[in-house]
């Protein structure tokens, strides 16, 4: 009796095991596949998190005719600049519509040095769980999803902010992210423009 049940206790320990080792693996490649379809401005195939090269994954989701996207515009270009050595910022424009052209006017009038991103089959939509912009996303460097949200809490509803932000969300999530401890707070909802649904 006692070694059957020593028996059970190792196969399902080893069970247990397995199925660890699978989401671990699954994690580590999953928002590398759903990267696909992912541009640059010229076209070119780009897989954010291979772009990284170790580092954390940070997507903000923007469009050019986001009146609430454009106020974030110097505070996204600081944090990128602030966790440049763990961090690799990508600007995400998911609404097809918008051009390169069109993009590349956008960044040279709000002063965007980051590498910018076309999603046109909303593949980093889904991978985030985006539905605004402007919206963030965290990504530690195996592809798992860390945060998803708000920059920070300046807006209380559209149209409505306050004179300053109370909390940042966003910068706290890359913080822990890069000292390797765990994110406070996993989700946060945005507020700003409304993407539109799928075809």
């Amino acid at each position: 009796m006692f070694e059957r049940r020593a028996q059970y206790r190792h196969i399902c320990l080893r069970f247990v095991l397995l199925v660890t080792l699978a989401g671990v693996t699954a994690g580590a490649s999953g928002a590398q596949i759903r990267a696909t379809g992912v541009v640059d401005l010229d076209g070119h195939a780009v897989d954010p998190f291979r772009r990284a090269a170790g580092k954390i994954v940070v997507l903000l989701f923007v469009r050019t005719d986001c009146p609430i996207s454009n106020r974030y515009a110097p505070s996204i270009q600081e944090m990128s600049v602030r966790f440049g050595k763990s961090a690799e910022f990508f600007l995400v424009y998911p609404i097809g519509s918008e051009t390169s052209e069109v993009i590349r006017k956008h960044l040279k009038e709000y002063g965007y040095k980051m590498t910018a991103l076309r999603d046109p089959q909303r593949a980093l939509i889904l991978a985030a769980n985006a539905t605004v912009t402007p919206e963030s996303a965290v990504f530690s460097a195996s592809g798992q999803l860390l945060y998803h949200g708000r920059i920070d809490d300046w807006y209380t509803e559209f149209g409505r902010s306050r004179p300053a932000p109370t909390t940042h969300e966003l910068s706290s999530a890359v913080e822990a992210a890069g000292m390797g401890k765990p994110v406070a707070v996993a989700t946060a909802p945005a507020v700003g423009c409304f993407l539109p649904s799928a075809p």
